[in-house]
């Protein structure tokens, strides 16, 4: 795991000089740089200042002087998170005819786009090298719908597509397909209600929907490539990708994000990024990762946390006539603080950067919000570490590769396997951690108490004998999720389960996780179902509803400083009482 200190950034769409005034008087070095090219899902421009990249092998880097002047005239030390936009111009856009924005895979596998793409993201490098390498911190490449790599085009055919994809098919050693699925063959889904595709019925949907998934985590890793090639000692390369816990609705296998591993894996990659569950973000609720952070730490990479949650005075009125009203914000000053602090909590826990998404502006425009971010700041200096998690005794373990078995047009299934079952999670009152299926040989999954395995439909040989040697009976509790076992990677049929098994993913319920963490002797902190985090002397707890509450303790303690209000708790005990306010987010540093 990388030693360098976890970002604490500002970041905004828009120019916000004032806010980044603010942020920089409070104390902040880093801020975000982004060299935008096109428009956004809303058909706005991403990005204040004019595009830089105006024809073939045409570019005007003035734009991006003028944004990097603009920040380091506000604060002239800044340490620059430069974050790059590689999809289309409109102008590429015609003459190629796809976009790569909707149309990401389509574009990926197209060489004309590729090369041009190339060759603007190697001048733009170049240039910014040249003039801001002594500023620059880290390189971030962004594409696709909302420029987080995530494919909408429904699985469109090309002919660049059918050759990789047949390219791919034979290295794997697989059968090679005559052509892409059609609309149908991609989408039927005979198992269980329309929920399920079958292995070897639906063989070339299972195997296309994977190899898009591979397609765009091989792209990510040769631009990363071409960065690394130009980076200077010190300078990191992220990416948003891998959002498996929070991808519903026909996008969990569509996006083509499930080979996050891949990315995860490769040298050239140092963090990956989200923002915080959009489903989950409410007072009493615990956001949270949208891809699995333990499999970051298990690659040795950091995540970076993307705190865009809506304050009650965010502005989302991008102009007179647009305007995104499906952006749920908190109700007040009280409010904004709790939830601001719970999201620093959870980056703090999890080893991860962040970075204060200021959006369309107005998210830190209440002075107290701006003083409770200015507080943070001496806090991170003293807690953040990269290497920090938090001591779990809970482990969501999810399966990427059984995931194209999934039809993501279900709305139950795909709503609830991952992201359901999550924020179910947040609400257990103890911490847990999240790992792919392919940690397990690389953890201590002994240390565990309860595993809870959830989208493990493929259970191959090779699978099953993974989880004897890393989970015997011996071991932690289990508790299987969703559909499970279902096949063996060839025959379709339940494969015997010696473990509790919960097939519905609708019934899954806080109440149900307590109940087998309880059975498994999983410490729990509280009675409520809440949020906890927990790691080695530091406690955070997150509330919606104040009053008394007892706190138990996994182990004897004389104190507790309650780090915001630095108030003092003599506990002499393994329990305390605190009298939480209305909401609240309490960090705990136990003596």
């Amino acid at each position: 795991m990388s030693a360098v200190s976890p970002y604490f950034a500002y970041r905004s769409f828009w120019k916000e000089p004032a806010a980044k005034r603010r942020f920089a008087a409070a104390g902040v070095k880093q801020f975000c740089v982004f060299a935008g090219n096109t428009v956004n899902s809303l058909g706005e421009p991403y990005c204040q200042y004019d595009p830089l990249w105006k024809w073939w092998d045409t570019y005007d880097f003035k734009p991006f002087d003028e944004q990097m002047q603009d920040t380091l005239d506000i604060c002239p030390e800044a340490e620059i998170l430069c974050i790059v936009d590689l999809n289309s111009p409109l102008w590429l856009a015609r003459q190629l005819t796809f976009d790569s924005y909707p149309q990401l895979s389509v574009a990926i596998a197209n060489d004309r786009w590729r090369q041009a793409t190339e060759k603007y993201l190697a001048a733009l490098v170049d240039h910014a090298q040249k003039n801001y390498s002594d500023h620059i911190v880290c390189f971030i490449m962004m594409c696709g719908v909302t420029d987080e790599w995530m494919d909408y085009c429904h699985g469109q055919e090309s002919p660049e597509k059918l050759r990789l994809f047949q390219t791919w098919a034979r290295d794997r050693h697989l059968p090679v397909p005559e052509d892409i699925p059609g609309i149908a063959a991609r989408f039927a889904a005979p198992r269980l209600d329309g929920a399920l595709r079958d292995p070897a019925r639906n063989r070339d949907a299972v195997h296309y929907w994977r190899f898009t998934s591979d397609l765009i985590a091989d792209a990510i890793c040769q631009f990363a490539a071409l960065i690394d090639a130009r980076r200077r000692p010190g300078q990191e390369i992220g990416v948003f990708y891998g959002y498996i816990l929070e991808l519903t609705g026909g996008r969990l296998v569509q996006c083509g994000h499930l080979a996050y591993e891949k990315v995860e894996a490769s040298p050239r990659i140092d963090f990956v990024i989200s923002p915080g569950d959009y489903g989950d973000r409410t007072m009493g609720g615990g956001s949270g990762f949208m891809t699995p952070n333990g499999t970051v730490h298990v690659h040795g990479k950091n995540c970076l946390y993307e705190i865009d949650h809506r304050t009650h005075t965010a502005n989302m009125q991008l102009t007179e006539h647009v305007a995104l009203p499906w952006m749920n914000a908190w109700k007040n000053t009280a409010e904004d603080i709790a939830g601001l602090r719970r999201e620093f909590c959870r980056a703090l826990f999890h080893g991860a950067s962040l970075w204060w998404f200021d959006m369309w502006g107005g998210f830190y425009d209440d002075p107290d919000v701006m003083q409770a971010i200015a507080d943070l700041l001496p806090l991170w200096r003293q807690y953040a570490d990269r290497r920090r998690q938090p001591q779990a005794e809970v482990a969501l373990i999810v399966d990427p590769a059984s995931t194209a078995l999934v039809n993501d047009q279900h709305p139950v299934l795909s709503g609830k396997l991952y992201n359901g079952l999550h924020i179910a999670l947040n609400r257990l009152g103890a911490p847990f951690v999240v790992h792919s299926f392919g940690d397990l040989p690389k953890i201590n999954a002994g240390a565990f108490k309860l595993v809870i395995l959830a989208g493990l439909i493929e259970l191959t040989p090779e699978k099953r004998a993974v989880l004897d040697r890393c989970l015997p009976a011996s071991g932690p509790a289990r508790l299987w999720i969703g559909p499970s076992a279902l096949t063996d990677g060839a025959a379709w049929g339940q494969q015997p389960l010696t473990d509790p098994h919960c097939p519905d993913v609708a019934a899954v319920t806080p109440a149900l996780l307590r109940q087998y963490a309880q059975a498994a002797g999983v410490h729990l902190f509280l009675s409520d179902y809440t949020p906890v985090w927990a790691d080695g002397d530091l406690l955070m707890i997150h509330v919606a509803e104040g009053g008394d509450r007892t706190i138990a303790l996994p182990r004897h303690a004389k104190t507790a400083r309650e780090i915001f209000s630095n108030t003092v708790i003599a506990v002499d005990a393994d329990h305390f009482t605190y009298t939480f306010k209305t909401p609240e987010t309490a960090l705990f540093a136990l003596t």
